[in-house]
């Protein structure tokens, strides 16, 4: 006589109900994809957090190597904001570093002048003048005494005693660095700087 009851459900080779595993197959020698896959559950997170890691990491590295540079490497193409023409926001210090020139501390700026060409050279005319009792820094720096300048006359209208014209040594600055110097009467050192360079 046939049985009317429906077939009870088999069980798996592990001995597991096949029914409670949904869609998974079990098949003899083969791993259940469930046991190898590792847990999908903050996965993404996980992830997220390791790239903001790493991004942080390189963003400082880049930072800390920008500041080595520059303290290492000081640029001078930004002595002041010259987008306008010509500007005089130029320290002593500045002075001295883009044209080469050791001013000596209290050094005092009498007038200077910015400006850029086409964002590859820089141009400096400035005048400053030394403390009481100061050397001269071209006497011994990297210039040295130039038979004559394009602009001596300018020097010469200042009516300085002394008065030198000075070229830099090209093997140590580069073309393009003049000045002159000489003394007014109160006995002060004034240098007369000119410089063009490529920034």
């Amino acid at each position: 006589m046939i049985s009317s009851s429906a077939p009870e459900p088999s069980a798996g080779v592990d001995g597991s109900d096949d029914s409670a595993d949904g869609d998974e197959l079990h098949l003899p020698g083969f791993v259940a994809e469930s046991d190898v896959l590792p847990p999908s559950k903050g996965l993404g997170l996980r992830l997220l957090a390791l790239l903001v890691g790493i991004g942080l990491v390189i963003g400082l590295a880049f930072v800390g190597g920008a500041v080595l540079f520059t303290s290492l490497w000081p640029t001078n193409d930004l002595l002041c904001d010259a987008s306008e023409g010509t500007c005089s926001d130029v320290s002593a210090e500045q002075i001295a570093e883009f044209s080469s020139i050791a001013l000596p501390e209290g050094v005092e700026v009498e007038s200077v002048q910015f400006a850029t060409v086409e964002d590859v050279a820089g141009l400096l005319h400035a005048t400053v003048v030394l403390p009481d009792g100061a050397a001269d820094p071209l006497r011994s720096g990297d210039y040295r005494v130039a038979p004559t300048l394009s602009w001596a006359a300018e020097a010469d209208a200042l009516g300085l005693d002394n008065l030198l014209l000075y070229e830099g040594i090209e093997s140590v600055t580069g073309p393009g660095f003049e000045a002159a110097s000489g003394q007014r009467a109160d006995g002060r050192t004034v240098i007369l700087i000119r410089v063009s360079r490529a920034l």
